[in-house]
């Protein structure tokens, strides 16, 4: 397609626009005072518009990051336009994904954040969850028991060796970037990813394996978001929270499987006494370097958080015959539609990070249908930057049950597993 003389000058008009319309912007701040929330209301709406519709043509014009091809240019066109291909293309569009009004409602603070330019993009909350807990053990000490509450999880053997009992798809059926886009992942609207950094074949081919190694530790398990707890959870008692079911996936993993399992239950959003998830993962990233140094050993990190949703959204499925909290992987790519690359985030293993989630996924697809929900990929780092083999995983929300959130773990652990035993 060539690059015409009158599509140049459109982009530069377009271009132009915007920058009067930003110092519209400024010079009305200085009269009004920049603070007046429809200003903002508005100011943001054609900030977005502008952008989510433009950017795409004008990076492929320009030759500048963005689709490659013309198809890929349109089809990206055709989803800014019109939302309904996005449903369209959604399974289970009324309990995952960008279906969820817990997305419109994060997405559209973190455009907000963009578009004022936020400079601390690592640091953005995933939920509005202010619970607070009593004082806790020390991050080092298991988490103990209180036994006021039975604990029904119930693990058969069989559990451990599920049959393929979903889909199994051909690598020429991934390899189609447009087909692999709508079947597997969520892309927020402040970031874009194309089809050279997703490329299917590419992710396949990494080696994700691992040698068992029962003497070193091999596997940490974390919580940036520690106080995160559940629809059914008793305050006060950190085994009902997040920290809790990531003890379980440690038991599995250490009693089933053989690994030597890191289980770090710092209270990375409560460093103070009191919930504060603005630096849990500056304090999370922190509390990873020293926990590397002492144990060079890791190579696979998980982060697990508990999704927040809004009340009526109940993430839930049959796995083993027994209620599941569905799952969601996060991949963070340290990249915005508006500013590109951002330095200040730079991760050296985001093909190594998004092949990872995508092996697990199509686990889950072939093993545990309806299991994981559609990998969420985001603008940011969340920390994935520490080894090639990391995870950011959404298990459940606040109106699951803690129970439900347990029986997750089985099937991730299974996955896990597989994946990094080679397994089919």
């Amino acid at each position: 397609m060539g690059k015409t003389r009158w599509l140049k000058k459109g982009i530069y008009g377009l271009a132009w626009a915007f920058i009067l319309f930003a110092g519209i912007r400024i010079v009305a701040g200085g009269f009004f005072g920049m603070e007046a929330s429809w200003w903002k209301s508005l100011t943001r709406s054609v900030t977005g518009a502008v952008f989510q519709t433009t950017a795409p043509a004008s990076a492929y014009i320009m030759k500048e990051e963005g689709p490659e091809t013309l198809m890929e240019y349109l089809v990206r066109l055709v989803r800014g336009v019109v939302p309904a291909w996005e449903y369209a293309g959604k399974k289970n569009a009324s309990s995952s994904g960008i279906q969820d009004p817990y997305y419109v409602e994060r997405i559209d603070s973190e455009l907000e954040m963009v578009t004022q330019g936020t400079e601390n993009l690592e640091s953005v909350e995933d939920d509005e969850n202010t619970e607070t807990l009593a004082e806790t053990e020390s991050w080092q000490a298991p988490v103990e028991t209180t036994g006021a509450v039975q604990d029904e999880t119930a693990v058969a053997q069989d559990v451990f060796s599920p049959s393929i009992s979903g889909n199994v798809y051909p690598l020429a059926k991934l390899c189609d970037y447009d087909f692999l886009i709508r079947n597997f992942y969520v892309v927020s609207q402040i970031t874009t990813i194309t089809s050279s950094e997703l490329n299917a074949k590419e992710l396949l081919e990494k080696d994700m394996t691992l040698a068992l190694d029962s003497e070193n530790p091999q596997i940490l398990i974390y919580h940036s978001h520690y106080s995160e707890a559940f629809a059914d959870s008793r305050p006060g008692v950190v085994e009902d929270t997040i920290v809790g079911v990531g003890e379980y996936l440690t038991s599995i993993l250490r009693e089933q499987y053989g690994y030597s399992v890191y289980h770090d239950i710092t209270p990375y959003d409560m460093m103070e006494g009191t919930i504060d998830r603005n630096e849990a993962y500056n304090y999370a990233a922190d509390g990873i370097e020293a926990i590397l140094a002492q144990y060079p050993s890791i190579e696979v990190i998980i982060d697990l958080h508990r999704d927040g949703v809004n009340e009526g959204v109940h993430l839930v499925t049959e796995v083993n015959g027994k209620p599941t909290a569905q799952i969601m992987f996060v991949n963070g790519i340290s990249k915005t539609t508006l500013q590109g690359a951002i330095s200040y985030l730079y991760n050296p293993y985001i093909q190594d990070n998004l092949a990872f989630s995508l092996m697990l996924q199509l686990k889950a697809e072939a093993y545990y249908p309806s299991f994981c929900r559609r990998i969420m990929i985001n603008a940011y780092r969340y920390n994935m930057h520490f080894r090639p083999r990391s995870l950011l995983v959404e298990a459940g929300a606040q109106t699951n049950t803690l129970q439900e959130v347990k029986n997750a773990m089985e099937p991730l652990a299974v996955m896990l597993h597989k994946t990094l035993s080679g397994e089919e």
